[in-house]
């Protein structure tokens, strides 16, 4: 049986260039659906329902060692395409050998804040970007996990577009 063990290592990119060498991690989005109270009558109480295949705001959130031309460069609301390649090293018990997966995460957005850290003597400064994303794709060994496109309006979780079925009743396909 094979174990996922570890993030053995990861290269970030942005806008295609290898410009993340000071990131020092990459915090991923929480997949939230936005939500509405239901109340009424036959309801005993509220009920917070989700609204199918609807996220709330997601953020990924770039940790930097030290603040850098790169980190800089992004405020304001640029638009920012990101990818995070990583290999995930596991161990199978039975081969009694190593195995390595690779975890692609995909980001589309715009840069939505830009956090200075502190400067202190001798410690990496805790700066960072947080980008909102509109495109996120999460890939594990070659399968997508998971597909959201907010302005695309698909949604795939699972293998499953969700948002699939609300398009046709809306006369999207």
């Amino acid at each position: 049986m094979t174990i996922p063990e570890v993030i053995n290592d990861m290269r970030c990119y942005i806008d295609g260039n290898d410009d993340c060498i000071s990131a020092s991690s990459v915090d991923l989005p929480d997949l939230s659906s936005m939500t509405t109270d239901v109340k009424g009558i036959g309801i005993a109480g509220t009920i917070s329902a989700p609204i199918h295949g609807h996220f709330e705001s997601l953020e990924v959130k770039v940790n930097w060692q030290v603040p850098t031309k790169t980190a800089m460069r992004y405020h304001g609301g640029k638009a920012i395409k990101f990818e995070a390649y990583s290999d995930v090293q596991g161990f199978d018990s039975g081969a009694e050998e190593y195995t390595h997966d690779r975890y692609r995460v995909v980001v589309r957005g715009r840069a939505k804040s830009y956090s200075g850290g502190n400067l202190e003597a001798g410690n990496t400064s805790g700066s960072s970007t947080t980008i909102e994303v509109h495109y996120l794709k999460l890939e594990y060994g070659g399968e997508t996990l998971a597909e959201i496109d907010k302005y695309g309006y698909k949604a795939i979780i699972g293998g499953v577009d969700i948002l699939a079925p609300i398009r046709k009743n809306i006369g999207m396909n």
